[in-house]
């Protein structure tokens, strides 16, 4: 899912709350040999929301595709141009997620899931290299979003994932932009373009911003989808590597003595 934010008046006060919507917008079909990172996060057999290879037993994902789940009910589907069928289908052991995350902030909105079985990496399924802790990218860049949200407001999902180019926005000019309702905090990050047209949304959370083939951002929530000067927002994650690497071993160390 991708957490769109509404806006609903109650007792002449502002409240945000948490809206589902369904689509990635203005994309195109992409094979899954072009983005082998990319994997499906199934709930009880059917997709949910998008994810990110990191190593064969690691795949990064948002917080909020986590929560309320038990890793029984969830799977990984790897290698795969559909969220439906082909590819592999590896179990999910472990998660865990940002304790600082909160449905009211949307700050730290990221997750790291554990595979009870590795990966086996091919051309259509292996990691993604990671933004450092404190590298930045440039406002302006170019940056790609892949995922099997719906193609339009209201239509089904996609029967290909489908891929996106938006370039980055300012942390100012997104603020300027969802202020006073939500604070863009230093763990996330804005893309999008001014007229709308381009962007992330329900089905498509999870799923990786990618820049110069790094892994800079994950699909997190926004006001609407493609909408003129609303930037979808994204967990940061050259802001959350250290947090994210401290996961890895201890999701590791917890399980090394699994049967």
């Amino acid at each position: 899912m991708f957490l769109l934010i509404g806006v609903v008046l109650l007792a002449g006060y502002s409240v945000s709350t948490p809206v589902k919507d369904t689509r990635i917008v203005g994309g195109e079909d992409i094979d899954i040999t072009a983005v082998p990172y990319q994997v499906s996060l199934t709930f009880r057999g059917r997709h949910s929301c998008g994810g990110a290879i990191v190593a064969n037993d690691l795949v990064v994902t948002a917080a909020h595709c986590l929560i309320g789940s038990l890793p029984r009910d969830l799977q990984i589907r790897a290698g795969s141009s559909s969220s439906r069928t082909g590819g592999e289908l590896y179990q999910v052991g472990d998660y865990v997620y940002h304790s600082n995350f909160t449905y009211s902030q949307m700050d730290c909105d990221l997750g790291l899931v554990w595979l009870t079985n590795p990966i086996e990496f091919s051309e259509r399924a292996k990691p993604i290299d990671l933004y450092e802790q404190g590298e930045e990218v440039d406002d302006g860049e170019e940056t790609i979003i892949t995922g099997w949200g719906a193609l339009r407001e209201g239509g089904g999902a996609p029967k290909t994932l489908q891929v996106v180019a938006v370039p980055k926005v300012s942390d100012a000019v997104c603020s300027s932009a969802y202020l006073p309702l939500y604070k863009i905090t230093k763990s996330m990050l804005c893309a999008g373009i001014p007229d709308g047209g381009k962007d992330a949304c329900q089905g498509d959370s999870g799923g990786p911003l990618v820049h110069n083939a790094k892994l800079a951002g994950v699909v997190s929530w926004g006001l609407g989808c493609a909408r003129p000067k609303y930037p979808g927002v994204y967990a940061k994650v050259s802001a959350l590597r250290t947090w994210l690497d401290d996961q890895a071993n201890y999701l590791r160390l917890k399980h090394i003595f699994r049967t």
